[in-house]
């Protein structure tokens, strides 16, 4: 989506909004939707991607979110995709940010013990997320932002790890990291930097680490959502002043994503959401998948679009095609892979009259 694209759409809500009606969830016809995958690999020639970007163009995928982070490999993905008929969409991790560690050890997140990330990354080693309320952390992500918003053939740029480190860990992942998270626990929550606090103190007259029990403190609770949404906007600003488009990757439903990463995403000024309804990672059948549509696109009201993400890797070629239909009928705008190279022929033969109805 560009950007005259997301000023037409924001029109049309506000219109239908004013006349007091809201979107009713529900399939939308092709035309109207979009089907995306994310991507990963080793872009340092194209060749043997132009094929996969066809077979995919075939079987339904309009557009492919790269994960890139340097702008001459997202031109050269831009270019081969367009020849095929593909979107890109620039996938960029954003918090989750390693190898400045030794250079500015103090820009990154430190948990309730004290520990930071750049040290400590909580559950596995790249876990080193950055603090979201320090300045230069700001402007080092608005600059990275600001060049890759700069490639030609780029529709817009998308927000991964746009959070703190999960302080509650998705349900089916307790058993491989050997934990019980029933609570918010200290080596989990984040952030009690010396500027987390200290900003925090400005606004409350409070010190996080003197309240008996930050978890149940709300202007606490709120301060994290904000800090992370103060970031998005910012970055916002950035791809919208290169006439880009800003979407996300976000945990399943507003309330999933609150509770375990601090993400307010309804309130996030996006184009678009992409919200990873794994089902798997909550225990949970693929029937879910369109509950969990329905509650995100109510949150959003008919603002934004929303793109199902589904996890292909736990989803054999039948599964895949009844969560795509699953999502549809939630009221999905499209759905979103991950990731382009998991669906086998098979998946690809189910899926498309889905993607096609």
């Amino acid at each position: 989506m560009n950007r005259k694209d997301f000023l037409r759409l924001m029109a049309a809500g506000a219109m239908s909004l004013a006349a007091g009606r809201v979107p009713t969830p529900g399939p939308r016809p092709r035309a109207e939707r979009k089907h995306f995958a994310w991507l990963r690999g080793d872009f340092s020639t194209m060749e043997p991607w132009k094929p996969k970007f066809a077979r995919w163009k075939a079987a339904g995928i309009d557009a492919l979110l790269p994960n890139v982070s340097e702008p001459e490999v997202l031109a050269r993905v831009a270019e081969a995709a367009a020849a095929e008929g593909l979107e890109t969409h620039a996938w960029i991790v954003t918090m989750m940010r390693g190898g400045m560690e030794e250079e500015h050890p103090e820009w990154y997140a430190v948990n309730r013990l004290g520990q930071s990330t750049a040290t400590d990354p909580p559950y596995v080693p790249y876990y080193k997320f950055l603090c979201p309320n320090r300045e230069p952390v700001r402007a080092h992500l608005a600059d990275h932002y600001g060049r890759m918003g700069e490639v030609p053939g780029v529709a817009s740029l998308h927000l991964d790890y746009i959070r703190f480190p999960d302080v509650i860990l998705p349900v089916a992942l307790w058993d491989k990291y050997g934990l019980v998270q029933d609570k918010e626990y200290p080596p989990f929550d984040y952030c009690y930097c010396d500027v987390c606090r200290a900003k925090f103190k400005a606004q409350t007259g409070l010190d996080p680490l003197d309240l008996d029990d930050p978890p149940s403190n709300e202007a606490w609770v709120r301060f994290r959502y904000d800090s992370i949404t103060e970031v998005v906007t910012m970055l916002a600003d950035v791809a919208h002043a290169k006439d880009r488009a800003l979407s996300a990757a976000v945990f399943p439903t507003p309330t999933i994503a609150r509770r375990l990463v601090r993400q307010d995403w309804p309130s996030w000024p996006l184009d678009a959401v992409h919200p990873m309804i794994y089902h798997s990672f909550y225990n949970e059948p693929v029937s879910w998948i369109e509950q969990a549509t329905r509650e995100g696109v109510a949150a959003l009201g008919g603002r934004i679009p929303l793109y199902a993400g589904l996890y292909v890797p736990e989803l054999s070629p039948a599964e895949l095609a009844e969560a795509a239909r699953r999502a549809l009928a939630g009221g999905a705008d499209g759905i979103t892979l991950f990731e382009a190279q998991h669906p086998t022929e098979a998946h690809w033969q189910q899926l498309a009259p889905v993607l096609a109805s």
